[in-house]
């Protein structure tokens, strides 16, 4: 089902006029009416996968600068290793490590954190 789903958010991407988008949502009524439920967990990973891709894209200009053994020893009391796990998905107890809902918001908060940090001290240069 995930395969189907991913097939359809890739359709969707490249799809132009309102006949394409009126087709992918009658190819989702007859998944739907199959098996709901299934399309429901395939829908939701594939958005979860895609917010991770987009944390890691965004991350990945910003993490040369920063310290990332910093970031994760100060706000999350992990490793360095232990947050990269969780950034690039690796297989950790046999399943991917991913970022919690809570992880997420303490990621948030130490990027603004260390912006004010910078903005901070940028303001005291003449």
């Amino acid at each position: 089902m995930r395969d189907k789903i991913d097939a359809l958010k890739e359709k969707y991407v490249q799809a132009k006029t309102d006949k394409e988008f009126e087709t992918i949502q009658e190819e989702i009524r007859l998944l739907c009416d199959k098996d709901a439920n299934a399309v429901a967990v395939a829908a939701l990973e594939s958005v979860r996968d895609t917010n991770a891709e987009l944390i890691r894209d965004k991350l990945n200009a910003v993490l040369p600068v920063i310290s990332v053994s910093y970031l994760a020893k100060t706000y999350f009391k992990k490793s360095p290793q232990w947050f990269y796990q969780r950034l690039n998905g690796n297989i950790v107890n046999g399943k991917p490590a991913q970022f919690t809902k809570s992880e997420l918001g303490v990621l948030r908060s130490a990027l603004i954190d260390i912006s004010n940090k910078i903005n901070a001290s940028a303001s005291v240069v003449f």
